[in-house]
């Protein structure tokens, strides 16, 4: 399952100015599929954001990156929030969170709840927003360019991992921004605890 954080830093760059920082949650391979056929299917609806932010959840906006620590405490109070529902993360719905510049993450909407401490106490300082109940991202949008559709896949999942991640526009030759067109960089994924250890 490693692999695919791997491929995402390999094949992306780091963000320049105007970044922004979030921690995602990346699910493993049970969901790349489907979600992958539904970003296909966005984009030649029109969603030429569909492509432009990774397939994870962002899950908080930050003024710095976590540290591994925190990454890991977080990974534990996550897995916590998923007892309810046999160690799983599921999704029934879309939804819109707030991204940047205008844009909107648009996706599955994901059934975990925001609760009081979900994140760890040294890192609150380093958080601008908490985007709970998160989305997982199947395109960026800008609210009103077009509908949003309400066809959804259904997914479901136990294994992913958390990292940080910056994301920056991707200018043209005259340093102009490009529409949609961004690029990102991930730092080292931390697993969420395995079902049964956590159960026991």
């Amino acid at each position: 399952m490693f692999h695919l954080f791997y491929t995402f830093i390999m094949l992306t760059k780091s963000a320049g100015t105007g970044e922004h920082r979030f921690i995602i949650l990346i699910p493993a391979r049970d969901t790349e599929k489907l979600l992958g056929e539904y970003r296909a299917a966005l984009f030649a609806k029109g969603f030429y954001g569909a492509y432009s932010f990774p397939p994870a959840a962002p899950l908080a906006e930050l003024s710095r990156p976590f540290n591994r620590d925190e990454l890991k405490e977080l990974a534990v109070n996550i897995r916590k929030l998923t007892m309810a529902h046999d160690g799983k993360i599921s999704s029934a719905e879309s939804d819109a969170n707030t991204a940047f510049g205008g844009l909107s993450f648009f996706g599955p909407k994901l059934d975990l709840p925001a609760a009081e401490k979900t994140y760890p106490e040294t890192a609150k300082r380093k958080m601008i927003r908490s985007l709970f109940p998160p989305v997982l991202c199947a395109a960026l949008v800008l609210l009103g360019e077009n509908p949003l559709p309400n066809e959804v896949p259904t997914l479901s999942f136990r294994a992913a991992a958390l990292t940080n991640m910056a994301i920056g526009p991707l200018p043209d030759d005259r340093g102009e921004a490009l529409p949609y067109s961004f690029e990102w960089k991930m730092g080292e994924p931390v697993w969420l605890p395995a079902y049964k250890k956590a159960k026991a």
